[in-house]
């Protein structure tokens, strides 16, 4: 393996452990989306309609507003994942099950997103250092890396499209939110979808050497029936 490609694979490495880095950090933090219901002349809206959330919690800058159970409550936050456990869906209507179907996929997605990007790692890793796992061929593991990078993006792709289709039904659909309450996507949303670019363009990379592997055994078969 030439210099330049190795440089090449420990730089692609390197954005494999960023993006599940940042995949991650849009999991596990709370700052999705952010309601802010400070400017409201009621005192009940700002109350129930100043908080952030991500996929576990629901955390409130205002005081957790009365209704909520006593064992979600954490701090000024409230956690949220039970609404994601197995319900009796049969007795629901056809748009509160598409909402907790879209809940589920964007928190599901997210979490195959970094879970593709940890095998990948591993797989990467495991194939070409040196050692007993260095009969497997570069080339297959290249291949291997580029399929499951581009699907570790593509779920990342479709939770982040579950989210943004969820506060949609919220905002235009719904209409939960009253006169005066302002609502935006967060720095982990943000984080999520970097994650998932980098994922694409560490796919790329992998074709890439994938491509100079394949020239490589060509050059190499070339000068064996030139001799």
């Amino acid at each position: 393996m030439t210099q330049a490609r190795m440089c090449l694979l420990f730089f692609v490495l390197f954005i494999t452990l960023a993006s599940m880095a940042l995949t991650l950090t849009g999991i596990v933090t709370d700052f999705w989306y952010t309601v802010d219901g400070s400017e409201s002349s009621i005192s009940a809206v700002q109350t129930n309609f100043s908080y952030h959330f991500g996929m576990w919690r629901r955390c409130f800058t205002k005081g957790i507003p009365m209704g909520y159970d006593t064992k979600d409550i954490y701090g000024d936050c409230v956690y949220t994942y039970r609404e994601l456990a197995p319900l009796l869906e049969q007795d629901m209507n056809f748009e509160d099950a598409r909402y907790l179907h879209l809940e589920r996929s964007w928190v599901g997605c997210a979490i195959a997103s970094a879970g593709v990007q940890l095998f990948t790692l591993l797989v990467v890793i495991c194939g070409l250092w040196p050692g007993d796992c260095k009969r497997i061929k570069a080339r297959s593991v290249h291949l291997a890396a580029s399929i499951m990078t581009l699907l570790a993006g593509m779920c990342g792709i479709a939770s982040g499209i579950c989210f943004i289709a969820l506060r949609d039904i919220d905002e235009t659909t719904d209409k939960i939110y009253p006169t005066g309450v302002t609502q935006k996507y967060d720095y982990s949303f943000i984080v999520a979808w970097v994650g998932c670019g980098l994922c694409i363009v560490e796919g790329f990379i992998y074709l890439c050497l994938l491509k100079s592997d394949k020239d490589d055994d060509s050059e190499s078969k070339y000068s064996y029936y030139s001799m």
